[in-house]
């Protein structure tokens, strides 16, 4: 099982229009094959955060070859200031 979050920090007053692609993204990614589970959070500040949860490495990178995972990061680059991905710690 692959598990991690994703910390999307949006450009100043881009919140909406990065919600807007998120979205897509979100709905898209949770019907896939190997998908656990594929959560997104926000805050007023334009602060998301994507939780995933994948059966295996191949069906992330399966997931990050797909039409709507790549055409998400084209729009990203003018809404997004900064990601950060955060792997799950074994406790």
């Amino acid at each position: 099982m692959i598990e991690f979050s994703v910390v999307i920090y949006s450009q100043p007053n881009q919140q909406d229009a990065l919600l807007d692609a998120l979205l897509p993204l979100v709905r898209s990614s949770r019907e896939e094959v190997g998908a656990v589970m594929y959560d997104l959070h926000a805050c007023e500040e334009g602060v998301f955060v994507i939780t995933e949860k994948w059966q295996s490495q191949d069906a992330l990178d399966a997931h990050e070859a797909t039409e709507h995972f790549v055409g998400f990061q084209e729009k990203a680059g003018e809404l997004v200031e900064k990601v950060l991905r955060l792997p799950l710690v074994s406790v």
